[in-house]
């Protein structure tokens, strides 16, 4: 079969997915048929249809069209090969089809090599690229530079609100997520959380430590009967993630972005109403468009990234789960 030569800036993409933290039996398998899509040339309409290859058959022609698209001249030392073996035993309940993927003789080598002076690389291109021309060892490098990978606990919590701003707290509270290898996923709303850990259960071998608004507690328990000893499940007290949130350190974000036309107080918000609710009766009633839970936190955390509050200046609630999240 003939094929294509894949572009460089497609080789960032295929090593972005290909290092991510899911197991490599499904990242290997999308990124091995996507390139096959993609770069395999039939000759005929009949020969178009991939998914009769069996894994050997598939893992051969796709190192033959990566290896083939870089520079022949740099040899792989399956450093990084090697590296990906083990993190995969570590971080996930292996299976056969990932010891079969992670088999396949990709030379990482020259694809690092072929990326290396790209722009807007992401945290696990650049661990790579360190971990190949350095040679050490990950988890001293993670801190040293603040990559986040290799990782070591998962925090799953329920949305947006949570994923962005949780890392910017904890770094306040001298516990740097990406210095300690702490990767926060959203699950995408309560009803996601239960599926989603139900899922991970069973393919991860690293903790998992579970966040859920106050309302949640239908969705604990769901998980409960499967929670591993390893993982923990914390509820907010009162409310959801924007009730903790401090009213000053709101106030001041707001009154950062939206100075030209909002005198944002403490006493804007009431002690027993919902946060969420009463942001969305300000934005509506200033003409600030939709509150958005996402562009909310991206306030705060633009606010906060340039004028950082002190430990104390958080909420006891917040301290209390980063301080969890430690010693799981």
């Amino acid at each position: 079969m003939k094929f294509k030569k894949i572009p460089k800036s497609y080789i960032k993409v295929i090593l972005d997915r290909l290092f991510r933290l899911k197991p490599a039996s499904e990242r290997y398998e999308r990124v091995f048929n996507d390139i096959l899509n993609k770069f395999l040339i039939f000759e005929n309409r009949e020969e178009t249809d991939t998914s009769c290859l069996n894994p050997d058959e598939k893992i051969s022609l796709v190192c033959k069209i990566f290896n083939s698209s870089l520079d022949n001249n740099i040899k792989n030392d399956h450093f990084i090969n090697e590296y990906l073996k083990k993190e995969e035993e570590r971080l996930f309940l292996l299976n056969p089809l990932s010891k079969k993927y992670l088999e396949a003789d990709i030379n990482f080598n020259a694809a690092l090599e072929a990326i290396k002076d790209e722009e807007d690389l992401k945290l696990n291109l650049l661990q790579m690229l360190q971990l190949n021309t350095l040679k050490c060892e990950a988890q001293e490098l993670r801190k040293e530079k603040s990559l986040l990978y290799p990782i070591e606990k998962v925090l799953l919590c329920e949305g947006a609100t949570e994923e962005i701003l949780l890392g910017k707290f904890s770094t306040i509270c001298e516990y740097d997520f990406k210095k300690n290898g702490i990767y926060v996923l959203g699950a995408g709303g309560k009803n996601q959380v239960a599926r989603k850990y139900y899922s991970m259960a069973e393919e991860y071998n690293i903790p998992i430590f579970i966040l859920l608004d106050s309302d949640a507690q239908a969705t604990k328990d769901l998980i409960l009967p499967k929670l591993r000893a390893k993982d923990r499940i914390y509820i907010i007290h009162n409310g959801e993630f924007e009730d903790i949130l401090p009213k000053k350190i709101i106030t001041d974000a707001l009154n950062y972005r939206y100075s030209s036309c909002y005198n944002c107080k403490e006493e804007d918000f009431h002690k027993d109403a919902k946060t969420a609710k009463e942001l969305y009766e300000i934005f509506k009633q200033k003409g600030f468009g939709d509150f958005k839970k996402a562009d909310f936190a991206k306030t705060i955390k633009d606010y906060i990234t340039i004028y950082p509050p002190k430990k104390e200046d958080l909420t006891e609630e917040i301290k209390t789960i980063i301080e969890k999240i430690k010693t799981l």
